[in-house]
């Protein structure tokens, strides 16, 4: 990813991204927001790839 796309994602190299089921067929990448802060407040170990 450039610089550019970096800064307009709010996000730096070597952030972990949570990995968010959309849809069916879908994901999103997640960073910021109230699913990360629950994900956060999880026991068990979250896998990290």
């Amino acid at each position: 990813m450039t610089d550019e796309m970096l800064s307009f994602l709010k996000i730096k190299s070597g952030m972990k991204l949570l990995s968010i089921r959309s849809s069916d067929i879908a994901f999103t990448m997640g960073a910021y927001g109230p699913l990360i802060e629950e994900s956060m407040k999880h026991e068990d170990e979250i896998p990290v790839f």
